[in-house]
């Protein structure tokens, strides 16, 4: 295997030019195997479908239990995908399995229970739980972000000194 980086466009439309890396192989084999790691390099870590029996890649911060693929079952005459087909049969994905969720309801937890102390007022403990709402949100949607920087936002110390600066800006 070789590789080289190379100036080019994030799309074909695009006008932003990124650095990509671009890798020639000498089997396809080797290909599959960089493919496979680098996947789990950044985070997609194979899982087992229990509808299909087939193994998939996550790729997404949340604990995906289904796969995108077709289901080996027929639904009105029409194929149709794993998710779908468990969604039908009431086994659809909790969002108790998604990871940043319990971060998320200790935090306000934790808020709650010091504005209830009266450690801390009102008008904060509000805008707390309005920044952690907006750091949650963001992780739904950023899988890099929930993966990464979540974890460190939503600690006491840095949500707090949001918190501060947002009710300075005010």
């Amino acid at each position: 295997m070789t590789s080289e980086y190379v100036a080019m466009r994030k799309t074909a439309k695009s006008k932003t030019i990124v650095t990509a890396r671009r890798m020639f192989f000498d089997k396809y084999y080797s290909f599959v195997l960089t493919d496979f790691f680098e996947g789990l390099y950044y985070g997609h870590y194979p899982r087992r479908c229990p509808i299909c029996k087939r193994y998939f890649l996550m790729t997404s911060a949340r604990r995906q239990v289904y796969c995108n693929g077709i289901a080996p079952y027929m639904l009105k005459g029409k194929t149709i995908t794993c998710r779908k087909y468990a969604t039908r049969m009431k086994e659809k994905e909790l969002s108790e399995g998604n990871p940043i969720n319990p971060i998320y309801k200790s935090r306000c937890s934790a808020i709650r229970v010091e504005q209830k102390r009266n450690t801390i007022t009102a008008e904060f403990a509000a805008m707390a739980l309005k920044v952690a709402k907006e750091y949650w949100q963001k992780a739904k949607y950023d899988d890099n972000y929930a993966n990464g920087q979540f974890k460190m936002d939503m600690k006491r110390e840095n949500l707090y000194r949001e918190t501060d600066r947002r009710i300075k800006q005010k």
